[in-house]
């Protein structure tokens, strides 16, 4: 990006700055641009000298200067996108943009921000579908990671989680509200490669032949609006779902939520997270917007089974790396906390999915676990 592009971008960028709580400005004098990071293999990188700066994918801190006022930066992230996708692995990037550009030009991040989640404030948003996007924000200072932040993140995610709750998500990701219909980057619909590459021996082969059942499981919502018929492989296996309120764990998620892509700014922050602590301040944000409230087996029963979804991923997505202690609790018992009388008490409880799918034992058929999926963990 040269700096006649950069001063383009900065002054289209004028209109919102106070409502960003930055200065005012009316004319700028100078510019400095600087490459802070490049974006994902295949749609982002380092532009040579002479490129044709409209085909260039990459995030840039814009740094502008004026006769009265201090220099004021601004990030600029440039994405060329592909008009035609050759992979899976491409296309799922390009709706990750696509999504991107929705969220910040359609209100979300303003609403996440007044819901007391930090996130950066949109500025300007060039987004044509198919083509490319330029998404113009403020920039946040803050650290990588905090001694006792993660109550901090926990919170932030319960909110985001409450803000987009049920029919408030069904609504942010319809047509109008531009966000994914089915969120995170490793749901089995976009790593159709990746499980096909799972070993099909021991308990990976198990987790496997799970994994459709567990995906649907998570999707338990989509059994309820149409009719309970679902698609397992090539059959098509009718489920019922128990409750009619099963929608309610359904929620806009954060896309990657991990320390590489947080940001702490200050506070004390506060112990481990454990379940109950989301539980705790998701609950109270629910009740406060008047959203009937899940109990505490509900969240854990949905933890686990997500947590076995992500193991799926992993194995062949990742390596399996940095994973021993999701293999420890997909596979046998693990330690939990549960919330009792006001307070918090620590206990053994018996939470192996895959143990109460199978027994230990690998069953027929993807449809054997979809059975037992419906026996063990009625939605």
């Amino acid at each position: 990006m040269d700096k006649r592009e950069a001063k383009l971008l900065f002054e289209r960028c004028f209109p919102r700055f106070v409502e960003a709580g930055l200065q005012a400005v009316s004319e700028i004098t100078d510019v400095k641009v600087k490459e802070i990071a490049s974006l994902w293999a295949g749609m982002g990188g380092v532009v040579p000298p002479g490129s044709d700066i409209w085909k260039s994918s990459s995030v840039y801190r814009i740094t502008a200067t004026g006769a009265k006022i201090k220099p004021q930066s601004i990030v600029a992230k440039r994405v060329q996108l592909p008009k035609h996708c050759d992979s899976i692995g491409d296309q799922r990037k390009k709706d990750s943009y696509d999504v991107e550009a929705a969220f910040y030009q359609k209100g979300h991040a303003e609403r996440l921000i007044d819901a007391g989640c930090l996130v950066p404030f949109p500025l300007h948003v060039e987004h044509s579908r198919g083509e490319g996007v330029t998404i113009c924000m403020t920039e946040l200072e803050g650290r990588s990671s905090h001694p006792q932040g993660y109550e901090a993140f926990v919170r932030w995610l319960a909110r985001l989680h409450a803000t987009y709750w049920g029919p408030r998500a069904d609504a942010a990701c319809s047509s109008t509200g531009g966000l994914q219909p089915q969120g995170c980057y490793w749901h089995l619909d976009t790593r159709p490669d990746e499980h096909r590459r799972m070993s099909g021996s021991g308990w990976m082969g198990r987790l496997k032949l799970a994994a459709r059942a567990i995906d649907l499981r998570l999707k338990a919502a989509a059994w309820f609006k149409q009719g309970g018929q679902i698609v397992a492989g090539p059959t098509s296996v009718s489920i019922l779902a128990a409750k009619s309120q099963s929608w309610r764990l359904l929620q806009v998620c954060h896309g990657d939520a991990k320390g590489a892509n947080i940001l702490y700014t200050n506070g004390d922050g506060g112990p481990p997270p454990r379940t109950f602590h989301r539980s705790q301040e998701l609950s109270e944000r629910l009740r406060s917007l008047g959203d009937p409230v899940p109990d505490l087996e509900q969240f854990r029963t949905s933890l686990e089974l997500a947590l076995c979804d992500w193991r799926r991923f992993s194995e062949i997505g990742l390596g399996g790396w940095g994973d021993s202690s999701a293999t420890k609790r997909v596979m046998k018992a693990w330690r939990c906390f549960v919330l009792r009388d006001g307070g918090d008490s620590e206990e053994e409880d018996e939470f192996p999915v895959l143990e109460r799918l199978d027994h230990g034992k690998a069953l027929a058929s993807e449809e054997a676990y979809i059975a037992a999926m419906q026996k063990e963990f009625p939605a």
